[in-house]
């Protein structure tokens, strides 16, 4: 499982380096067709070429100026002219590009100076009040400062379609390059994505695989807890029949011997069985109680009720459980009724599981508070103690199943650990709330929440 996760992992990660890299060529590739474009659209060997004609022109419209064949202003405009192709080629996207060709432009920089210096003589030439001797001269004076520029400017030109050709054959190269890169690298990706679906659908069975696995073993799992919950069930209730029997014949055969037999170890005896019976009918009506509990097959009955009369009731049961440990109860109730939407007798099993666990962790001679209280909409039943109480680290878990304060006695505060747990849930089955308040070494109070009647 570690190992194809960790080939996973490693495919997944050429995949995404592989396309990364892709991304890079692409961009790459982009960027100089960007640039064999914009060479293309701007190229500077026409432009260069231009320059080559309008110098040409140039001298031609000079020589005319002078014989007077055409008027003076036309060589001014040709000198424009030529000078503007001269800044061309050394400012803006045509700098850059002959830059990149890495060609001698001294040419341009020397024809540059040189149009600065005739300037003031193109102007000169212009004007009307000049005789034909001196433009003749003027003219010839300025052909003859544009002499030599023609072959070095046909040099430049030549050198410039050299590094032009060159640079196409080498994008060509590179693109041919790249498209080669382009087409392995698109294999390699399409290779590595089909290993990684093919192990993700390999994954994909063998996950679907372990979930029928696990399927199977909840089923059987589910199958024993069934078994488990039918065996407890029957046995619970099998062992409650012949309990309730032997605890009633157990009180009659007490009461007998009372009367006729004055032996204490007879009477310690019997009282010790009977008091063990009652503590195994308790635990197996909890054990029913959680299973029913569980399987959700306990029944509510729910009607009103006057809660004052469930707590006097209760306690009243519990009395001789009380007595038995040298305790007592003090009940206090509010005046008039309490009434309730609720079930008495599972009110009242909640109750008595306080009242009896209360008792058991009390010292003999000792109160039990058991107060009745109305707060708003709700009515509040507590039943305050000042035994061992609880301690803090078994205070998050003192309602699941199971869970005992003492875990480790046999004495007579042994308990199945099962009461408060049950005593939850059926309040959470008639819409209330149970809690605690409790320090270790001064005592607790457990309580329990019921909607009043409106």
């Amino acid at each position: 499982m570690r190992r194809a996760k960790l080939i996973r992992s490693t495919l997944l990660a050429l995949f995404v380096g592989a396309v990364a890299f892709g991304i890079g060529v692409i961009l790459n590739l982009s960027e100089r067709v960007e640039n064999i474009q914009t060479a293309e659209q701007s190229d500077p060997l026409w432009v260069g070429s231009q320059l080559q004609f309008e110098m040409l022109r140039l001298e031609r419209e000079l020589s005319h100026a002078a014989l007077g064949i055409k008027p003076t202003s036309d060589v001014a405009l040709r000198f424009n002219i030529a000078w503007s192709r001269i800044y061309v080629l050394q400012q803006g996207k045509l700098a850059k590009i002959v830059e990149q060709f890495d060609v001698d432009k001294s040419v341009l920089h020397a024809l540059d100076r040189r149009f600065q210096e005739l300037e003031s003589h193109i102007l000169e030439f212009s004007t009307q009040d000049m005789s034909d001797v001196v433009r003749r001269r003027k003219a010839e004076m300025i052909v003859h400062q544009l002499e030599g520029y023609d072959f070095s400017l046909r040099n430049f030109l030549l050198d410039l379609a050299q590094a032009k050709t060159s640079s196409l054959s080498d994008f060509r190269s590179g693109l041919l390059s790249l498209s080669h890169t382009i087409a392995y690298l698109g294999v390699t990706i399409l290779a590595i994505f089909g290993i990684f679906i093919s192990l993700l659908m390999v994954e994909l069975r063998l996950s679907g695989k372990r979930e029928r696995e696990m399927e199977i073993l909840v089923e059987e799992a589910n199958s024993v807890s069934r078994m488990k919950s039918n065996f407890m069930s029957v046995v619970s209730h099998e062992l409650r029949t012949p309990l309730t029997s032997i605890i009633g014949g157990l009180a009659l055969l007490q009461a007998k011997v009372d009367t006729i037999i004055d032996d204490k170890t007879v009477h310690q005896l019997l009282d010790v069985a009977r008091r063990n019976g009652d503590r195994l009918l308790t635990l197996v009506n909890d054990i029913l109680d959680a299973q029913a509990l569980s399987e959700g097959k306990v029944s509510i009955n729910k009607v009103t009720i006057d809660l004052n009369q469930v707590v006097r009731d209760t306690v009243e049961s519990c009395q001789p459980y009380a007595v038995s440990r040298g305790v007592s109860y003090d009940v206090f109730i509010p005046p008039g009724e309490t009434l309730a939407n609720t079930d008495a007798s599972r009110v009242s099993q909640v109750l008595n599981n306080f009242l009896s666990n209360a008792a058991k962790f009390t010292q003999s001679g000792d109160v039990v508070e058991v107060r009745l209280r109305r707060l708003g909409d709700k009515a509040l039943v507590e039943v305050s103690d000042n035994g061992i109480g609880i301690p803090v680290e078994a205070q998050n878990d003192i309602f699941n199943a199971f869970q005992q304060v003492n875990p480790g006695t046999t004495g007579p505060k042994k308990s199945s650990g099962l009461g408060l747990s049950i005593a939850k849930q059926l309040m959470e089955l008639l819409d209330g709330n149970v809690g605690f308040r409790s320090i270790e070494g001064k005592g607790s109070t457990f309580w329990m929440e019921i909607d009043l009647v409106s």
